[in-house]
């Protein structure tokens, strides 16, 4: 299986203050009236590390407000009013031009809120546990940024701008037809897909994990030492869509999403991957064609070919009893 981790930092959601000119910042990217990148909307009733993002870069903006996941009506009320402040439609929806407008570039020897926003997406997003959230971009956070754009493809420069932060922030998935939550029920709903019930994690099979997305919750994931290490996740939207465009011509049977015991860095512990089982009525326990049919599927849905493997393309190995498919 393959790369990354979140967490739900718990603070009491505060009203906001927007300040009349906010000190000293990093320049934001030089952009035009239109954002350059398809970013995923977050707006009031969403939550997850995403809006963890938002609400750092809130506060490095100026604005006073709790860090907590949850885009109550303190952050609905400081998003507006940074989006009345720099020219842009005020409707309360984090889309691409407010998201490239907040965000900041930062690099080695930056202090500030966004370097939390960064670190807080590492640690918790992408299972780079070494870095701590302390807002201190010193030669860890380097190395973790420098290891994430590699992974990505991005230029390993160490420096979070425009494309970087793209890559960190969820939206960076193509976009779907509903919330994380409404495509999680619409899963559950559907008679083609269904979801093993049996893990290794304590309240981490498959299920389970739906039936928490379903409800705006974490879920429970393992990590490559324990499959019970007390971690949670958010599932992404982009796995979430892509599942979903799959069960619309094809049944197959999910044997594993976050939970479970999986490689150091595996997408599954980032919310990212999903195994097949069965695919179509056929069993995926032995190589044979539905493996090939089962992966073409994914890579049509939008997985990563480099990170979606079966008992024919299966460079870490490990694969020959299932297919496993990933996303960005």
């Amino acid at each position: 299986m393959s790369v990354r981790l979140p967490l739900l930092l718990t603070v009491l959601l505060a009203g906001c203050a927007a300040p009349s000119a906010p000190a000293s910042l990093s320049p934001t990217p030089t952009l035009g009236a239109q954002s350059v990148l398809t970013w995923q909307a977050l707006r009031q009733g969403d939550s997850g590390r995403d809006v963890v993002t938002l609400q750092y870069l809130l506060r490095h903006r100026g604005y006073t407000l709790s860090v907590d996941g949850a885009f109550g009506s303190g952050t609905d009320s400081a998003v507006r009013s940074f989006q009345s402040a720099n020219g842009l439609t005020v409707d309360g929806i984090v889309g691409g031009n407010t998201w490239e407008k907040l965000i900041v570039t930062v690099r080695q020897g930056d202090s500030s809120n966004a370097v939390r926003a960064v670190q807080d997406q590492l640690r918790s997003g992408y299972g780079y546990t070494a870095v701590t959230v302390d807002g201190v971009f010193g030669s860890g956070t380097n190395t973790a940024v420098r290891d994430f754009q590699t992974k990505r493809g991005l230029s390993a420069d160490g420096v979070v701008g425009l494309n970087t932060w793209h890559a960190l922030v969820t939206g960076a998935s193509t976009g779907g037809t509903g919330t994380t939550a409404s495509l999680a029920q619409s899963i559950l709903n559907t008679s083609r897909v269904t979801l093993g019930t049996s893990s290794s994690t304590t309240n981490g099979n498959p299920r389970q994990n739906m039936l928490d997305t379903a409800a705006g919750r974490a879920v429970t994931r393992g990590c490559a030492s324990n499959a019970n290490c007390g971690l949670t996740v958010y599932l992404k939207k982009s796995m979430l869509q892509g599942m979903y465009d799959m069960s619309r011509s094809n049944s197959f049977y999910v044997t594993s999403i976050a939970g479970g015991v999986h490689s150091t860095y595996s997408d599954h512990y980032a919310g990212l991957a999903f195994d097949i089982g069965i695919w179509n009525g056929v069993s995926l326990s032995s190589p044979n064609s539905a493996h090939t049919a089962a992966r073409n599927a994914c890579l049509a849905a939008g997985s990563d070919p480099g990170q979606t493997f079966n008992a024919y393309y299966d460079p870490p190995g490990g694969h020959s009893n299932h297919v496993h498919c990933a996303w960005n």
